[in-house]
């Protein structure tokens, strides 16, 4: 989900029209790679994690809303759903739910066990939003790394917020 134009314009004082192709392309990338350095979902996804075994596993997805399906394919290759009642979500090891598994059904050798997980965020939070508005403000005002004045950094607010907000540290 985006961060609406009206907003990013509002918040950096922007009254005209003239630059809202080049004010949307610093949003969209101002959000990905936001997305990409915290590790979170902004928008609502079904993702997929890839087990090769039976074994307990932590869902990286953040945040996290539900599991939609365990299947693999059984020992005739056929695709098969693993009951609800044959896994659970452990919510108490640590940030990151970990899916645990009470039967363990054999599957067909060369493939993997898939659990569709659902995730993102119904609304950004609004650090979020403050830090792409943050980002697309940045590089709306300086669009080269380089000015003759001096270097610019990344502000430091966007840099807390993305620490903060990051998912990678929560991997074991």
């Amino acid at each position: 989900m985006a961060v609406p134009l009206s907003t990013i314009k509002s918040a950096l004082k922007i009254e005209y029209a003239d630059d809202d192709l080049d004010l949307m392309r610093l949003r969209d990338a101002a959000s990905s790679l936001i997305e990409r350095e915290t590790g979170l979902c902004f928008n609502p996804a079904k993702r997929d994690v890839y087990l090769a075994n039976w074994t307990a596993t932590a869902i990286p997805f953040v945040p996290f809303t539900s599991v939609q399906a365990v299947t693999y394919q059984n020992t005739s290759n056929v695709t098969t759903t693993l009951p609800v009642t044959d896994w659970w979500l452990d919510r108490t090891d640590g940030p990151l739910p970990v899916i645990r598994f009470l039967e363990a059904p054999a599957i067909y050798e060369g493939t993997q066990i898939t659990v569709g997980v659902n995730c993102g965020y119904e609304q950004l939070p609004n650090e979020i939003v403050h830090a792409i508005i943050s980002l697309t403000g940045a590089w709306y005002n300086n669009p080269e790394a380089f000015q003759p004045i001096g270097l610019t950094a990344v502000p430091m607010s966007l840099q807390f917020i993305m620490d903060s907000f990051r998912v990678r540290e929560m991997l074991r």
